[in-house]
């Protein structure tokens, strides 16, 4: 009979959203059924308004008129300057209106606004980063805007001492921040160099105009008033675009929003939409500014003035924007109790503050993270004074511009590319391969797995990043750490440098917790076991074994280990031991006869003698492609059910590209992203999100390590072809067979 082992688990804290998705969509779905003319006619209205307001600006400071034109007039061009991102042109370049039939200008693809950034770069930014990374540390360039540290969970930086004093001087010369800003993000977003001159093609066109028309066209035409003129422009600009960068800090930075470790290829669509309302916040307006503020354009010359909300249209509606990124304002503000209504029926916060709450603790956030002070000391930071060597850590990391491994600031675990570091390691097999000892990264405590299980590590070799697998060769029962052995293989970079270079005392990359599912995973101990091993495939093996003798020693258990001589074996001595405590019958087979082993090849013949009952066993196998390939085919025809044949081999199967169709033309869409492109059926999802610019986690890039799996929404790829259609799909091998969209 067989045994039954209790399942191990990854008590990873994630929650269960379950439904959550499907209630947005729901509203989503329904309010966009709604729209048509009338949200044109809100649209080009709103745009009237704010061309009548720059046009108004324009009069007041270049003829003036009235004693406090300079004043009157910038304000107003710092209003237009708002509109024309809040309501406007932030949601038309999401897209909001390129659904609707007669949406002429307001077109996504054909839109020019009057902000100094390049619309090309701030959709890079916007919709490849910003959106699929919100409040991801490391990742979103809007968590702090790539230069200040606002939020706790960041991490800290040597030039964060003068944040309280360079970002005032940074808004006061918003407009020209602002305009660079995106073209930096983009160009870190596309992986270019930061130093191209093609970088700053955009931003110069951009700026080169306004520069033209507001620092030298407008104040020379202004005649007298050239100096009024001169400086109602700068005002205008410099209090616009600082506004903007305001409040859409605000939104993502308040103290009711939360920041992330990257989650990873793992993240659904449910805790994707939990991120984004986790870390969004909306804003109710302060009247008395609002009143302030309307009476400034009272002299606009306008018969259908909007409600004055549309100056912060997507803006006090945040959290339904970056839920439905392309809907237009009016309809954001339609559906908030709805929204609202789903996040309290999923346990979620729907997140808002007072606008005049926000300031003055924005305020005292950035002066107190100017201190190296993290989730677990703010607010009170004077903790870090009773914790002088850990301080003393961070601030030589952070004066150095490294980030610390261990990510201290940010107290949730980092469940993706955790930092973990090697506490032990012992040769084998001569110095052929080294066991190492890694601890289990930060707030791993409850990680827990089964024999047959691996992890993927990712290492620096050579200035490229390289993911590969290693088996576990003890179980999360007898182990709390993780424990691989790595075998020198001819010309294996990273197997090599890890022998190498890889110590105790240092650290290493885990991409992921414990691949932990799969048919190689041993569940149960079966009745009759037999266990084939080729050099270092004994490493999942032996985990196996130590888990029969634990549970299950009298079990009828049967190990072949092929090797090239006994010099090759690895945990021979080990493995001996087991046997003398169990049932366990082990056969070395080498090339050469030695001490503790016999002369021979794996062969049929080889199986009958040392297997009679081979068709009543249960067979796991971990060796080379070659070898497994051998010992399937040998076993099957001895009799052994193909069900009860149980296989591991880290060797990616071959990526096939069709000749058949290959030109034939599919379109994909990567929604995150808002990016819809032409694919043919030669070209993996991951090519194809590289040249649109999308960057892809990956990995080993073979389909193995899984680092860059993603949700499949529609559509079929090759691999739908070979078994049931997968709602996650691992782009890099993965070829479409139709239109395909994907949630990224």
């Amino acid at each position: 009979m067989t045994f039954a082992i209790q399942d191990a688990s990854h008590a990873d804290g994630r929650k269960n959203y379950d439904g959550l998705a499907d209630d947005l969509l729901a509203v989503y779905n329904r309010v966009k059924a709604r729209m048509g003319d009338e949200d044109l006619e809100h649209i080009r209205n709103v745009s009237a308004y704010s061309q009548a307001i720059r046009a108004n600006s324009r009069k007041l400071l270049m003829e003036g008129g009235r004693p406090d034109a300079l004043y009157r007039g910038s304000i107003q061009y710092a209003l237009h300057v708002l509109l024309e991102f809040s309501e406007i042109g932030h949601l038309i370049m999401h897209g909001a209106y390129d659904d609707l039939e007669n949406r002429g200008e307001f077109d996504s693809t054909k839109w020019e606004w009057d902000l100094h950034c390049d619309p090309t770069d701030w959709k890079v930014m916007h919709h490849q980063n910003h959106h699929p990374n919100t409040n991801i540390v490391g990742k979103d360039h809007d968590l702090g805007y790539q230069i200040a540290r606002i939020q706790p969970g960041q991490d800290w930086f040597g030039h964060h001492l003068a944040q309280v004093a360079f970002l005032p001087a940074l808004l006061a010369s918003n407009a020209y921040y602002f305009a660079l800003l995106p073209a930096i993000s983009a160009a870190r977003t596309e992986h270019r160099s930061l130093f191209s001159p093609d970088t700053y093609k955009g931003v110069a066109r951009v700026m080169k105009k306004h520069v033209l028309q507001d620092y030298l066209r407008e104040p020379f035409q202004a005649g007298l008033r050239l100096p009024q003129t001169l400086i109602g422009n700068w005002l205008g600009t410099a209090a616009g675009h600082a506004t903007i960068l305001l409040l859409v800090a605000i939104e993502h930075h308040a103290p009711n929003t939360m920041v992330f470790h990257d989650p990873g290829p793992d993240e659904t669509r449910e805790e994707y939409y939990a991120r984004q309302i986790l870390a969004t916040t909306n804003f109710t307006s302060w009247k008395r500014l609002d009143d302030w503020m309307a009476s400034m354009l009272d002299d606009v010359d306008f018969p259908t003035p909007p409600p004055f909300r549309v100056f912060y249209g997507g803006l006090d509606t945040h959290l339904e924007h970056h839920l439905f990124t392309d809907l237009p304002g009016n309809r954001l503000r339609e559906i908030q109790d709805e929204v609202r209504e789903v996040c309290e029926k999923h346990g979620l916060p729907y997140n808002v503050m007072p606008f005049e709450d926000i300031i003055p603790a924005a305020i005292k956030q950035i002066a107190t993270l100017s201190a190296p002070a993290g989730e677990r000391e703010y607010p009170r930071f004077w903790r870090l004074a009773t914790r002088p060597f850990e301080t003393a850590r961070r601030v030589a990391y952070g004066l150095r511009f490294n980030v610390v491994p261990d990510a201290p600031y940010l107290e949730a675990p980092k469940t993706f590319n955790a930092s973990a570091k090697v506490i032990a390691s012992r040769k084998e097999a001569g110095g052929q391969a080294t066991t190492f000892r890694i601890a289990k990264p930060a707030g791993w405590d409850d990680a827990s797995w089964d024999a047959g299980a691996f992890i993927s590590l990712r290492v620096p070799v050579k200035g490229e990043e390289l993911v590969r697998q290693y088996s576990l060769v003890k179980d999360s029962r007898e182990s709390d750490d993780f424990e691989i052995c790595v075998k020198r293989v001819a010309d294996g970079r990273m197997s090599n440098h890890l022998n190498d270079a890889l110590k105790s005392g240092k650290r290493v990359t885990i991409v992921g917790q414990p691949a932990n599912n799969g048919p190689f995973i041993l569940r149960e101990v079966p009745e009759k076991a037999l266990f084939i091993a080729g050099g270092v495939g004994i490493t999942p093996i032996i985990s196996m074994i130590r888990t029969v003798v634990r549970h299950a020693p009298k079990t009828d258990a049967t190990l072949l280990y092929f090797n090239r001589d006994e010099s090759s074996i690895i945990y021979g001595k080990e493995l001996r031991e087991l046997a003398a405590k169990s049932n366990l019958k082990i056969e070395f087979v080498c090339d050469k006869a030695g001490k503790f082993s016999r002369e021979g090849h794996l062969s049929t013949k080889l199986v009958q003698e040392l297997v009679p009952d081979v068709a009543n066993r249960q067979a796991y196998v971990c060796a080379p492609a070659g070898l497994i390939d051998a010992s399937r085919s040998i076993l099957v025809n001895l009799g052994m059910p193909e069900e009860n044949f149980h296989t591991e081999s880290f060797a990616p199967v071959p990526l096939v590209r069709p000749t058949e169709g290959a030109d034939k033309k599919y379109e994909i869409r990567f929604r995150r992203s808002g990016i819809t492109a032409e694919i043919d059926g030669a070209t993996t999802l991951l090519e194809k999100a590289r040249e649109v610019g999308i960057n892809v986690p990956t990995g080993c890039e073979q389909g193995l390590c899984r680092a860059c799996v993603c949700p499949k929404l529609k559509g079929f790829t090759q691999h739908d072809e070979e078994g049931p259609t997968l709602a996650r799909v691992t782009v890099c091998n993965s070829l479409p067979k139709s239109d395909i969209e994907l949630d990224i």
